[in-house]
């Protein structure tokens, strides 16, 4: 029998959610209502517009899973250590920020002014885009290394998780975020929840899981597929399908370990590299994807280099 989750199947699998990331926003780039003009209705069937949740939700779980299990195992969080995860957070942003002004200043120079700044500052991307999915995953992550240096038993460190999350989930409802700040969140839990309790849940049939999970999302997606539900049930789907099919891909593996890259880098390539292509849907979406992936490829080697030196 196969684990649960080894390292290859997890970023192979967090490449996977960044394609579906990248190609729903290419998808949400479009006018609403504007289906009939830029690409075939049939696309409509598959709801592209949602696969960005979905993409979220499977690196939550992920990121649930491997940050609970990384920090059980370390004896000590010191500051150091720390700093190395700030570091590998906050390094793709900056990636992003040397390239967007870059880019702006070759396809747009007019936008070139000091309120990129402010941009900055507040970890925005630009124009004045929230980056709701990078402050979450930040904030999670604070909470999680700051639980972590206290001793506390496993048990508590997870219901306090739970308890944080439902909190944010219903205060930012309530306030009136957008609902991607918050219909995804309880998958970061979920996932430390099955790092918690793994040897229960590598224990389960991964054939009876994938059935039951599927028939759930299938009856789901007749109702409404952007929900809390659909998202914690999708995320645990592909966890149990990768026990029963292999989706190792050295190209996979690549996008999930360098996600964050992708996922900024992607912004500067939709928003101008891009855009002479934008009548066309699906060459719009294949050349985004393409793009990303060789200015990414790009950006990560110059960044390898010139840490070497």
């Amino acid at each position: 029998m196969r684990i649960l989750l080894d390292i290859r199947d997890t970023y192979c699998l967090k490449g996977i959610a960044m394609l579906m990331i990248i190609i729903s926003h290419t998808f949400n780039g479009y006018p609403v209502g504007s289906s009939n003009i830029y690409f075939p209705l049939w696309m409509n069937k598959l709801h592209m517009e949602l696969w960005g949740g979905m993409g979220v939700a499977i690196f939550l779980f992920l990121s649930g899973y491997g940050l609970f299990t990384t920090l059980s195992m370390r004896h000590n969080i010191d500051r150091k250590y720390i700093a190395l995860k700030a570091k590998r957070l906050l390094e793709p942003f900056m990636i992003y920020w040397i390239v967007e002004i870059i880019v702006l200043a070759i396809f747009c120079r007019e936008a070139l002014s000091t309120h990129l700044f402010t941009e900055i500052v507040t970890f925005s991307i630009h124009p004045n885009v929230e980056n709701w999915f990078f402050k979450v995953i930040a904030v999670i992550y604070f909470i999680m290394l700051v639980l972590f240096r206290f001793h506390l038993r496993n048990t508590v460190r997870i219901t306090i998780i739970f308890v944080l999350s439902v909190v944010s989930l219903l205060v930012m409802k309530k306030l009136g975020f957008g609902q991607w700040w918050w219909n995804n969140i309880l998958c970061f839990p979920l996932g430390a929840l099955f790092a918690y309790k793994y040897d229960f849940f590598s224990g389960l049939s991964s054939r009876l899981i994938c059935l039951s999970t599927g028939v759930l999302l299938l009856a789901i997606y007749h109702i409404h597929m952007n929900t809390i539900v659909f998202h914690m049930l999708f995320s645990v789907f592909c966890v149990y399908s990768l026990r029963l099919i292999n989706i190792q891909s050295m190209v996979l593996y690549y996008i999930g370990f360098n996600s964050f890259v992708f996922y900024f880098i992607e912004c500067p390539v939709m928003d101008n590299i891009m855009m002479f292509s934008y009548s066309s849907f699906p060459v719009y979406s294949i050349l985004s994807v393409i793009g990303t992936f060789i200015l990414s490829y790009l950006c990560i080697n110059i960044k390898n280099f010139l840490s070497k030196e």
